[in-house]
């Protein structure tokens, strides 16, 4: 065979190789890349879905000690959630693993700030109830009656205080959703995640019930002044 016919043969054939090796690649390259996404997504919706049930619950009414329980076992559920994807390989697409791990973290710390506010305005409420029984037996006053009425009014103070905490970093996380939603909307699609109305809604009956129990504690601390 003429030599320079045996060197076209090799180019050709290295050549050949070199496009079959590419599209290899590309071929794992792009397969790997969608089951992350598919993986990511799975987490994302489940995520999403946790978090629009516990916004839900966000009402008016009084908590119960149940749905606090309800809460921290989603707030946990997310977290595992979050070891899962810290796990996974990023490399395939980074902005997804990126925006997808904001995001469940905002979540996780929503429910359990949520978790928080709840438990506290129980014991925040109960609190000022016990103060306020407290200060209605007022014709029995002694000093054991008044360091009883001390000790009754810190109570309180410190729930409200915890409560405080709790409600305002929730309310905080709230207002920061649409950023970390915005974020990751452009990654799996906007349909996953819960609307930006959804969690307005809760953030403003999480501060009507706020305002409710700050009203409730000036009133008790107005009573317990009254010796």
């Amino acid at each position: 065979m003429h030599p320079g016919l045996t060197a076209r043969t090799t180019a050709l054939g290295l050549a050949a190789l070199l496009v079959a090796s590419a599209l290899g690649y590309w071929g794992v390259s792009a397969y790997r890349k969608g089951q992350l996404q598919k993986a990511v997504t799975a987490l994302v919706k489940d995520s999403s879905e946790r978090l629009q049930a516990a916004l839900a619950v966000e009402t008016e009414a009084a908590p119960a000690a149940g749905m606090v329980r309800k809460l921290d076992d989603q707030a946990q559920e997310v977290d595992k959630h979050v070891i899962e994807l810290r796990g996974m390989s990023a490399s395939p697409n980074l902005a997804l693993v990126d925006a997808a791990g904001e995001y469940l973290l905002t979540v996780r710390q929503i429910l359990r700030n949520q978790a928080a506010s709840h438990r506290y305005h129980i014991q925040v409420s109960a609190s000022e109830r016990a103060l306020r029984e407290h200060m209605r037996t007022s014709d029995r006053r002694s000093g054991t009656w008044i360091k009883e009425a001390v000790r009754a009014k810190d109570r309180m103070e410190k729930d409200y205080f915890d409560y405080r905490l709790s409600v305002d970093a929730f309310g905080r996380l709230l207002e920061s959703y649409p950023a970390t939603r915005s974020k990751l909307a452009l990654q799996v699609g906007a349909g996953l995640l819960p609307e930006e109305a959804v969690v307005a809604n809760a953030r403003k009956r999480a501060l009507v019930n706020s305002r409710r129990v700050a009203a409730d504690v000036e009133r008790a601390r107005q009573l317990a002044a009254v010796r």
